[in-house]
């Protein structure tokens, strides 16, 4: 078993090669292996010595830890590492001259390339680069760095020609005249140099690539990143890599923007979206998306234009701009001098962003560059004047978006020629008369069931409270996707699996993830992602960030990598009872599966989420997982992780055996008290710790313990009508 210790290396220098708001790190340190301890019990001592010479001698059944015995680092276990380790044994040698162990370079000893020690390289940029504006040299600061942290080596970057026998040579590529697609990139090694090419955001992408595979870096999370440690690694001669990424557009939103240190995150995860709008200039190689409005963009021209015309500059006009409640108002579709008016708050907001807005990084592509032309946040306030009710009867509501949309389409090449106008689409009416332009960006949002899979219909004729589910929204979304594809338009897809609001409980939702995008990418064209979360991680939100992220990068791994990948980060995150915390996990899913179509969010409330029949039967088994996960913990952080994953457990359990436990319990005074110690520690844990439970005052603990309610009554409140409390017998 891989043994996880943190290394708090807090890097003030990392912050400032890494650029303005990158914070301090901490990495993990995985230490799958202890030098001279070949046998793994945990001991350096004459047993793991005999083992040597055992395997040495070629012994049958001799095994050992090759990278516990490779003293010299050398790839290879000799009589010379048998030697070594005598000698340390003896006490004439020291572990540690075997190991680097003073501050940096924990966890790689020794890195070559084609053969060639590390410290034989420096890092080359292109001569005229400008160390301001290149994605290149911010890509070589990257390498640099990280090299430094595995191994203790800071290779020089130099600007030209190499200044060291061997070099790793950045290219970027201009994407105009290079045969390399949009952040695509190579990396090759020839006669033992190493050379990266790309466009854009590609050179990044690589050297990501670069450390993931070679020196063993994992960026799992915003404030930690995980080394696996080695003995040595090379970097083999001969060595191509080519890929371009599948996904046009990928955002992973934290919360509300809420993943700390962006730059250890977002952009190792191949993240390109305004999530990471503070780091948008050409040094980062500039964002795919939406500039300024991100989605509700009709409100904000409308403010804009009714500004005063005399303001002194586009900010205080839109400052002092009319202002409109998205929640209550949607414009008219047809109208002409409606149009005018939100198309030139469109123009008067593009020219503030580009020209006038004090942040000067603000970069315009017409390739990825958009511009929001987007309803409210509204689908009940639709104009229904006698034009735009003749509109929706052939193409809905969905319809007026398009015809809006295609209009400022045309439009805004007059301003800003090659713009791409993008527009959210809540109505997923498939349009019959009126279809995208080439130069728009559907952005489709949400389906009708957050929980069965989209593609299977596994609807079927469930329903949610609402009265939806995924039957319609399956067709709709292919249909969108061959309009798209017959048009030229982009077909994104905004996607909401995030519990929202009731934070005591996770929507059981998180294999879908894998299965829902394969689906939109190979079955209907989708080429942009953007995962919406929920701003805490009482339960497994960050997993659900870090597996959207990593199927965003890769929709087309496999099923297996997708479950090893969710393995992998349940034991960083949480240690070694990762299996128990999956099995949890499994078993979270299927109460889920088995309580039909619902909506996350305050549509649906979690007594829709689960099937109390399935918590009811199994909550001591999914309690005991998580309690033999906290005993199998590797760190205090990791525990306290579990805690509160446990108080959830019990919040949800309880209400569920409530009933049986307590309510109607007249004969087993045992479990009564086992019910009450167990709410007494649930209550307390969430109160000594601050648990945030609701978004705001509306819910929250109680002000005193009782039993005579179920917890769920008790903090979320009575149900919906015809809503039972209890698990059906």
């Amino acid at each position: 078993m891989k043994k996880i210790i943190s290394a708090v290396l807090l890097l003030g220098m990392l912050a400032g090669m890494l650029g303005v708001g990158a914070a301090a790190q901490e990495y993990v340190i995985d230490q799958t292996f202890t030098l001279g301890d070949v046998n793994g019990d945990g001991y350096v001592d004459a047993v793991d010595a005999f083992d040597v010479v055992r395997y040495l001698a070629d012994v049958d059944g001799a095994s050992l830890d090759r990278n516990a015995a490779d003293m010299d680092a050398d790839g290879d276990v000799t009589a010379f590492d048998s030697l070594q380790f005598r000698l340390c044994l003896a006490e004439v040698k020291q572990w540690s001259d075997y190991e680097i162990t003073e501050g940096y370079g924990q966890a790689l000893y020794n890195l070559t390339i084609a053969g060639n020690p590390i410290n034989t390289y420096c890092i080359v940029v292109p001569a005229d680069t400008n160390p301001d504006t290149s994605n290149a040299y911010y890509s070589a600061q990257v390498l640099q760095r990280y090299i430094w942290v595995a191994t203790g080596f800071e290779p020089d970057i130099v600007f030209g020609e190499k200044t060291t026998e061997n070099a790793i040579a950045f290219h970027q590529e201009d994407l105009h005249e290079s045969e390399l697609g949009l952040e695509e990139y190579i990396y090759n090694v020839t006669n033992g140099q190493m050379n990266i090419y790309g466009t854009r955001r590609g050179c990044m992408y690589a050297t990501y690539d670069i450390l993931e595979e070679y020196l063993g870096f994992l960026f799992y999370s915003g404030d930690a990143t995980l080394i696996y440690k080695n003995r040595m690694v090379d970097i083999p001669e001969g060595l191509y890599v080519q890929r371009e990424p599948l996904m046009h557009f990928r955002m992973v939103r934290g919360g509300t923007f809420g993943i700390p240190n962006a730059l250890q995150y977002y952009f190792p995860r191949r993240n390109n979206g305004h999530q990471l709008s503070a780091y948008e200039g050409e040094k980062y190689g500039t964002l795919t998306g939406t500039h300024g409005f991100h989605a509700h963009s009709f409100q904000g021209y409308y403010q804009m234009y009714t500004g005063p015309e005399d303001a002194p500059t586009l900010l205080e006009r839109y400052e002092n701009g009319t202002k409109v409640d998205e929640l209550h108002w949607q414009p008219c579709f047809t109208s002409d001098e409606v149009y005018e008016q939100l198309f030139t708050g469109l123009v008067l907001y593009s020219k503030y962003l580009f020209e006038e807005r004090p942040k000067k990084d603000q970069v315009f592509r017409p390739e990825t560059s958009l511009l929001s032309f987007s309803i409210c946040d509204s689908t009940d306030y639709f104009c229904k004047c006698e034009n735009c009710s003749m509109l929706y009867e052939t193409d809905g509501y969905a319809g007026g978006s398009v015809y809006m949309a295609n209009r400022a389409a045309a439009d805004i090449q007059e301003y800003y020629p090659g713009m791409r106008i993008y527009f959210i689409e809540y109505d997923h009416t498939i349009p019959q008369t009126i279809f995208p332009d080439k130069n728009l960006v559907v952005m489709f949002c949400g389906s009708g069931c957050n929980n069965h899979i989209l593609g299977t219909g596994g609807c079927g004729d469930n329903v949610t409270l609402k009265g939806e589910n995924n039957n319609y929204d399956e067709k709709a979304l292919k249909a969108w996707g061959e309009i798209c594809a017959q048009t030229g338009a982009e077909l994104w897809y905004w996607y909401y699996p995030c519990t929202y609001s009731y934070w005591l409980v996770g929507s059981p939702n998180i294999v879908n993830i894998y299965e829902d995008y394969k689906w939109l990418v190979n079955e209907c064209g989708v080429t942009g992602l953007y995962f919406e979360s929920d701003d805490i991680y009482n339960n497994f939100e960050a997993l659900k960030e870090y597996l959207a992220s990593r199927v965003i990068a890769d929709p087309d791994m496999t099923e297996d990598e997708f479950y090893d990948i969710m393995r992998e980060y349940l034991r960083i995150y949480y240690g070694d009872g990762y299996n128990e915390l999956f099995q949890y996990i499994m078993m979270q899913n299927e109460a889920g599966d088995r309580a039909g179509c619902f909506r996350n969010g305050s549509l649906d409330r979690p007594r829709q989420m689960f099937d109390y029949k399935y918590i009811d039967d199994n909550y001591e088994e999914m309690r005991a997982l998580l309690v033999t996960a906290r005993d199998k913990a590797n760190t205090d952080a990791q525990r306290t992780k579990i805690d509160t994953l446990l108080a959830c457990c019990d919040f949800l359990g309880l209400t569920c055996v409530h009933h049986r436990y307590y309510k109607n319990n007249t004969d087993n005074e045992e479990l009564r008290q086992l019910y009450m110690e167990r709410y007494d520690a649930m209550y307390n844990y969430i109160k000594e710790n601050d648990i945030p439970v609701f978004p705001s005052e509306q819910y929250g603990l109680p002000a005193a313990i009782s039993y005579e309610e179920d917890p769920m009554f008790q903090i979320y409140g009575a149900e919906r009508s015809g809503v039972s409390r209890y698990p059906a017998s």
